[in-house]
């Protein structure tokens, strides 16, 4: 043997061997053996070698794992991950049958679904033990990331080489995923032959973003064979930094037309909307100070004629709910600048033969810092006694297509709002694991595992400053000739500084400016001590147990300033020192009709006038508070046991192997949040605790032909969001939300079966089916309702953050204890059947002739479909419940991957297709007339290339995202209204590596 096997050939590694070999393995770990010998024995001139590298190397390596393993496992091995143009891991595993890629802020990929289970189902270990990052992101995107959820763009790619998703249960896995467990392995020192340095550095470019931005990545091992054994050293960087683009339209909400008062009626209607309010200027025949009652009758009634989707009446045109407009129709414009920074450190000692340790250590920093720029219209989400809005705002015009979409419409007293964002974030990610294994005799070996993985997102800014120009005439929206992103005519020249303005709100309540500002400071703690024993019965049977005790902890903390009223200007201020223009707004977009440009708040400028960030008392006017709603804390204490069995029997020309066991898991968790009880902050907290038993089967028989049929089933458990369970109250006063926690939600558990029929055809070639089926007992789902705030038994005190009035007093709170709000909350709700099937094929089209042999092909397709019962409506006091059937958030029911390769020794090439179809992106649950938002289907195309100047030398030409395939949020499965649509250019990277 190879000097790094010599001292391995003991007896029980001959039984090992033996085992093996019955199994049908021996003779991927005899090529692996021989492999290693020819790569360290002195050359032979009488010998010729072909040596397989790169990407075929890679894909080689990962079928090999894939075909001996027991459960339904694929894999990414180094190479592969390291040559596909990704920017993150999630865009590498987009690669593996049935998982599909969910992009974030600037098109990047942020989180992935595995079979149709959305990314909170999916659980992710890095070196062994369990790990969450949190992250910001735009309020659209899902905002904070404060999920069980794991968000790939932390870490770059080069950091890792092996990726594995195992898609179904085993006793010796830790519990907690529903979807798969991902398993992500950084590279240690015996991984490698000897010394190995490598490096490799790019430079990217944007086309939207019309910026270039460097990628650098290094890795040195060694080890050595000294006094004590064998000893390992690794250690590896990689830096990036990433400027995006992404431009597009935003309805942040869609509501009725009687949401927050209605629309102003026209002069003469019965009922007059809104009612005569003499401080407000509301007369029979004006909606405000000089603000007359302009609404066309024709038009008014069309609006409020329309049927809501639930059968709302249109025999009294103000009987119904109306037609359904954007909340604040508006352009945005966000500039993201990403700096990525990630180390790993390995070290490794095997003392003997039969035993080793490793110590892994992996840190990452991701430095998020957002710029957004809105041009809107505000008043529609605006009720009269918050801001004198949509209840002033008269109806000119409208228009509608057959989906009951309201497409145009023209309108005066309109509040026009230029909008100006800077949000911070600065993600930390640490882990440390020390583990390993110990062969006590030739039939029984220990192993063990002890660390911590820890996410930090720090938020120390995220300002707001919103400028307004209130009651602008000739405002219109109108998606007819474009039904993504609508022509906005905002009725004033929104590139004049002059026609906005910031300062004090009047008395009438009209509103000239607002700022908001928050800090954040979020993040998980999970700590994994595991121990497990190994023996070997015999030849056939291998009995294993082991212990695990974890402990996770999320904790949220949050302090908020504002200025609901305003500030006060200072002598000789002029709106245009602290503002600045927008232009050549978009380029790319679809459609015609934008603004080319807009004034914009230079916030720099604006902070050196009124200093918003301080947080402090010293910005007259403004408010500091600790935002006690949303202070909470979870603390998971999970401690198992589970017993299983390898086994490895001929029946025939039959080999069946496989394993059988059963998992113990008793969870206990303490819930808490900060509430205002009196005026006074005081923590209140649940404790709950369940038990679960959870059996495992996984079964392979090898057939004649090199054909392998597997099958699986399990009992999995998902546990509930952290945000769900804080007992927390969280309330939006401008949007008018309330989230409340549930600490007494239970987990999601599900039966799982699964069906896969391998075959390894041809050398290096295998296509394969599977079916898979889960019957999920309980879902989780937030519902929603419109209920008055001063029933929930929360404090006003909650109302009343930046100084605003609930009694009477000016300027008036957004929200006041009266007001109708939607409330959300999750709860326990009946699951449902999942079924699926996937393909997968991999073949080298190495039986064409000559440079045809080079070319292969890499394909899969996954469908899904599942029922889970939904509340789309609640009950209220004149309607009844309301329910549908339809997949689960997050699954889309049709997903696919082709990739079409080509590599010699010195050339590589590659293009990449993937695709996901339409999905849920959140079921609503309430009463406003609405009953999902879904994510258009996309198609991502990206290549690859390179080319070997040398053995050592190697230079790469990438791109991403080659169609500059948009995302699209759509509103209600009937109307089809668009909640989002933005897009982010094509990105193209040029690079070169070196191995010494």
């Amino acid at each position: 043997m190879g000097s790094q096997y010599g001292d391995d050939m003991s007896k029980q590694s001959y039984r090992r061997q033996y085992y093996l070999k019955k199994t049908g393995i021996a003779l991927a770990v005899a090529a692996t053996v021989a492999s290693v010998q020819a790569q360290e024995a002195p050359a032979d001139a009488s010998m010729s070698t072909v040596v397989v590298t790169g990407f075929r190397a890679s894909l080689n390596s990962a079928m090999n794992v894939k075909k001996n393993s027991d459960g339904i496992v694929d894999v990414i091995k180094a190479e592969d991950i390291a040559k596909f143009p990704d920017a993150n891991l999630a865009e590498s595993l987009q690669r593996v049958p049935g998982v599909s890629l969910a992009r974030g802020d600037g098109g990047e990929g942020k989180q992935i679904s595995v079979r149709g289970l959305s990314a909170g189902f999916t659980r992710v270990r890095i070196n062994g033990i369990e790990a969450v990052s949190a992250t910001g992101a735009s309020d659209i995107n899902g905002s904070t990331n404060r999920s069980r959820a794991f968000d790939f763009s932390v870490f770059a790619s080069e950091l890792f080489n092996s990726l594995e998703v195992r898609k179904t249960s085993q006793a010796d896995i830790e519990e907690g995923s529903l979807g798969a467990t991902v398993d992500l392995r950084a590279a240690r020192p015996f991984d490698f032959k000897g010394e190995t340095i490598t490096l490799g550095a790019q430079q990217t470019y944007n086309t939207l973003a019309h910026r270039s931005a460097p990628r650098v990545t290094a890795l040195y091992s060694n080890r050595w064979e000294t006094g004590i054994g064998r000893v390992g050293f690794l250690i590896s960087g990689a830096y990036s930094k990433r400027d995006a683009t992404e431009e597009g339209y935003e309805a942040v909400e869609l509501l009725s037309a009687d949401a927050d008062g209605g629309f102003c009626s026209p002069a003469g209607q019965v009922p007059q909307s809104p009612a005569t309010q003499a401080t407000k200027g509301v007369t029979p025949t004006a909606c405000g100070f000089n603000l007359p009652r302009t609404s066309t009758t024709a038009a008014y009634n069309d609006v409020f004629g329309r049927r809501d989707n639930y059968g709302g009446t249109s025999a009294n045109p103000v009987a119904g709910s109306g037609a359904f407009h954007p909340r604040i129709p508006r352009y945005r414009r966000s500039i993201a600048k990403y700096e990525r920074a990630g180390v790993t450190g390995a070290f490794q000692w095997r003392p003997k033969a039969g035993t080793e340790l490793n110590l892994d250590l992996l840190g990452g920093d991701f430095k998020n810092d957002r710029y957004d720029n809105y041009i809107s219209a505000i008043s529609f989400g605006r009720s009269l006694a918050a801001a004198n809005g949509k209840p002033q705002t008269s109806i000119l015009e409208s228009s509608f297509n057959n989906n009951g979409s309201w497409e145009y419409g023209k309108f005066n007293g309109v509040d026009v709002r230029s909008e100006g964002l800077i949000d911070v974030n600065n993600t930390e990610f640490r882990q440390h694991v020390f583990s390993g294994t110990h062969q006590v005799s030739d039939t029984v070996k220990v192993d063990f595992m002890s660390g911590i993985s820890r996410s930090t997102l720090d938020s120390p800014m995220r300002a707001t400053v919103q400028l307004d120009s209130p009651n602008a005439n000739d405002f219109s929206f109108d998606f007819r000739n474009n039904r993504n992103v609508p022509a906005l005519n905002f009725g004033v020249d929104v590139a004049n500084p002059a026609n906005f303005t910031w300062g004090p709100v009047d008395a009438d309540g009209t509103v000239h400016g607002q700022f908001v500002g928050r800090k954040l400071l979020t993040g998980n703690r999970l700590k994994t001590n595991a121990v497990n024993a190994s023996w070997e019965v015999n030849d056939n049977l291998t009995l294993r147990t082991g212990l695990s005790a974890r402990e996770n902890t999320w904790n949220n903390f949050e302090v908020s300033s504002g200025a609901p009223n305003g500030l006060p200007n200072p002598a000789g201020f002029q709106m245009s020192s602290v503002t600045r223009i927008i232009s050549d707004f978009g380029r790319g977009l679809e459609g015609s009709g934008y603004p080319s440009q807009w004034v914009a708040v230079d916030l720099d400028k604006f902070r050196n006038v009124w200093d918003i960030e301080c947080h402090c008392d010293a910005v007259s006017g403004s408010q500091y508070q600790t935002l006690n709603q949303t202070n909470r804390r979870v603390r998971e204490k999970i401690n198992a046991l589970y017993l299983s069995a390898d086994f490895n029997y001929d029946i025939g020309p039959v080999a069946l192997r496989g394993n059988a066991g059963v998992r113990a898991a008793e969870t206990k968790t303490n819930a808490a949040a900060l509430v205002n009880a009196g005026g006074a902050l005081t923590e209140i907290g649940f404790d709950t605790k369940y038990r679960d038993y959870l059996p495992a089967l996984n079964l392979t028989a090898q057939l004649p032909r090199d054909v392998f049929l597997r099958f699986s089933a399990g009992k999995t458990l998902s546990r509930p969001e952290y945000v769900d369970l804080a007992p927390s109250a969280a309330v939006n006063t401008q949007a008018q939300t309330v989230n409340i926690g549930n600490p007494n939600l239970a987990p999601i558990r599900a039966k799982t079966y699964d069906l896969q029929a391998e075959w390894y055809y041809d050398k290096n070639a295998m296509v394969s089916l599977g079916v898979f089926h889960k019957d999920i007992d309980t879902y989780i789902q937030s519902v929603g309702e419109r209920v008055p705030y001063n029933t929930l038994g929360l404090p006003d005190a909650l109302l009343t953050g930046g100084g605003c009035s609930i009694t009477g007093g000016t300027p008036a709170c957004p929200t006041l204890p009266g007001s109708i709000v939607t409330v959300r909350r999750g709860v326990n709700t009946p699951g449902g059947p999942l079924t699926g099937f996937e393909f997968n094929l991999q073949t080298p089209f190495s039986f064409l002739p000559g440079i045809w042999s080079n070319f292969g092909l890499l394909a899969n397709y996954t469908h899904v479909r599942s029922t889970i019962s939904y509340i789309t409506r609640t009950a209220t006091a004149t309607l009844p419940q309301l329910s549908m059937e339809a997949n689960l958030v997050g699954m889309s029911p049709d997903a696919g991957n082709l990739t079409l390769y080509y590599e010699d020794p010195k050339f590589s090439a590659r293009v990449s297709a993937a695709h996901r179809s339409k999905y849920l992106f959140n079921v609503l649950g309430d009463v406003n007339g609405h009953d999902y938002t879904f994510v258009d289907a996309s198609t991502n195309l990206d290549f690859s290339m390179s080319y070997n100047i040398t053995p050592q030398l190697r230079v790469s030409l990438e791109g991403s995202n080659l169609t500059d395939e948009p995302l699209r949020y759509g509103r209600d499965s009937q109307r089809n209204d668009t909640l989002l649509y933005a897009h982010s250019g094509r990105t193209f990277a040029l690079g070169m590596s070196y191995k010494f």
